[in-house]
């Protein structure tokens, strides 16, 4: 991957207690390359401090100063925990010693995808499963994991600030299909089963505004009555044609969209979700 140059502009935002998003300002939702509202896509790094230690959850800020920022705002020694495997999470993984995700995506580091290298020298990768707690010292993360845009994705649940980080799971812009994985009925099983969780907003790793609970049931309804409707189809770079849905403006909240390939949802009528 070509270096970043412009290594000095990351900066961070508080927005629960101990937990930082890290993001660049080039890559804004909006003119003011800082602000949080909902808009284009960005690309964020957090960090969750504990009282012993903190993690830094991807590497979605491409920039070789993400280490040394996230290590000096810490304070602490700092885990390195990936929501996934894909590429654009793990920028410059390769000056890392040690990374924890779920082992099914380490295939995704160590063969290389969309073409893109393979992670070379590639840190020791440690396994984290569905139900594991990662203790921060007066602080835990749970993880959760459910495969459908990779499939070793996985959340981390901070019961105390009621806070999920959810990568590229629950988002407003989804991407679905790539690899070989479980049913999009079981995918959709596990969102729902999601929304028992202690949490009251989510944070992607491509929107920096707060996402509410509740846009789980919007995200929903979407994919289940309006998503197998579309005709739309995009030829994306590295990867091929896929359909593509859009909703709504992508300044507000209810936007949504999803690029997906047509096999894994053709029997998307048989889902049955808990909503109306």
């Amino acid at each position: 991957m070509e270096e970043n140059k412009n290594t000095a502009r990351l900066f961070h935002v508080e927005i629960a207690q101990g937990i930082y998003l890290i993001s660049d300002p080039e890559q804004g939702p909006t003119e003011d390359g800082k602000s949080l509202a909902p808009g284009n896509a960005t690309a964020n790094s957090y960090l969750i401090i504990g009282e012993e230690k903190a993690l830094l959850f991807d590497l979605a800020v491409n920039s070789t100063e993400l280490k040394t920022y996230a290590e000096k705002l810490a304070g602490k020694p700092v885990q390195l925990v990936l929501s996934h495997g894909h590429y654009d999470h793990a920028f410059y993984l390769n000056k890392y010693q040690d990374v924890w995700m779920n082992t099914k995506d380490e295939f995704l580091l160590k063969k290389g995808m969309l073409g893109f290298p393979p992670v070379e020298p590639c840190p020791i990768i440690h396994g984290l499963e569905a139900g594991d707690v990662i203790d921060l010292g007066g602080r835990e993360l749970e993880v959760f994991h459910i495969p459908g845009h990779t499939p070793g994705s996985i959340l981390l649940l901070d019961r105390k600030c009621r806070v999920l980080l959810s990568g590229d799971t629950c988002a407003r812009r989804l991407l679905y299909g790539l690899h070989e994985q479980v049913s999009f009925e079981e995918f959709c099983a596990s969102l729902e089963n999601l929304k028992t969780a202690d949490f009251d907003v989510m944070y992607s790793a491509h929107d920096r505004c707060a996402i509410p609970k509740e846009y789980l049931s919007h995200m929903m309804l979407l994919l289940k009555n309006e998503v197998p409707q579309t005709k739309n189809v995009v030829d994306l770079p590295g990867i091929g044609e896929m359909k593509c849905f859009f909703h709504g403006d992508i300044r507000t909240l209810d936007y949504f969209d999803i690029a997906f390939m047509e096999e894994p949802i053709k029997d998307i009528s048989k889902i049955r979700l808990n909503v109306q």
